[in-house]
């Protein structure tokens, strides 16, 4: 083959040469690229109905202070652990109850133990701000033939805490029919800020966070077990927003929407 016909194939074999590097050399900024979209991937958290307001704003300070993007679900407490237990993809469990809380954690699916992160107390509500004494003639006349919002009794955190108050205070068995039961927390606050119930069972955190409903009553905390929030990781990547809860901005965040220190 003579130099003039061997200049077009050197030519053709540089161009190949060149397309297969450029080739090798996009996989690799794929590779790493794919790396880095894997790493902001945001972090889930599944957490208490009645963090809301809280966790909302935390996760904005959070995301501005790390970069990462804080994925939060809201449910019952009792809902978010049979659905971590089940295999829902949570980085993070925040719970309103140690016992669900501890339900999880038999289910071994945590990467580390539960930490308290906040306390809450229990009140009388109402969208009418006149008091209520805590004897069944006095909310059966507020109620006035309506119901009394309380989440579900049997399962969610508030209404456990809140019918063994009721109990101790010898109202559970006159007020039982005329609960107007909700799926959490959260629920029973609309429930009376809609007016839809007259009186609502609810945490004095979610009465601070709504214009227009009333702390009516408070309720003794001793008549009942202490409402204490706890937080836990599921996966290794949720290690630093438990800490962070648990930390001094998470606490600063949980005083100022009307928690209680742990």
């Amino acid at each position: 083959m003579d130099i003039q016909k061997r200049k077009p194939f050197k030519t053709l074999l540089h161009i190949l040469i060149s397309i297969r590097r450029i080739a090798r050399i996009a996989g690799s900024c794929a590779v790493v690229l794919g790396a880095g979209l894997c790493s902001a991937q945001p972090i889930d958290v599944f957490a208490a109905a009645s963090l809301k307001p809280a966790l909302d704003a935390i996760a904005v300070r959070y995301a501005r202070e790390t970069g990462q993007t804080l994925r939060l679900s809201y449910a019952a407490s009792s809902v978010l652990a049979r659905q971590i237990e089940q295999g829902a993809p949570a980085d993070v469990f925040v719970s309103a109850s140690s016992d669900w809380m501890g339900y999880v954690h038999d289910a071994g699916v945590l990467s580390q133990s539960a930490r308290v992160i906040a306390a809450n107390r229990l009140v009388l509500a109402s969208a009418t701000p006149a008091a209520v004494t805590l004897e069944v003639e006095d909310i059966m006349a507020r109620l006035d033939g309506g119901r009394l919002a309380v989440p579900l009794i049997s399962s969610v955190p508030l209404g456990l805490y809140g019918a063994q108050a009721l109990t101790t205070l010898g109202l559970l068995h006159e007020l039982r029919p005329h609960l107007a039961q909700q799926d959490n927390a959260r629920a029973s606050l609309i429930a009376v800020l809609r007016q839809e119930c007259p009186l609502g069972l609810l945490y004095a955190s979610d009465v601070q966070s709504a214009a227009g409903v009333y702390v009516v009553a408070d309720i003794a905390p001793e008549t009942h077990e202490p409402v204490r929030y706890l937080a836990a990781s599921v996966t290794a990547r949720g290690e630093a927003v438990v800490a962070y809860l648990a930390g001094p901005t998470g606490r600063e965040v949980f005083v100022a929407q009307g928690f209680l220190a742990p």
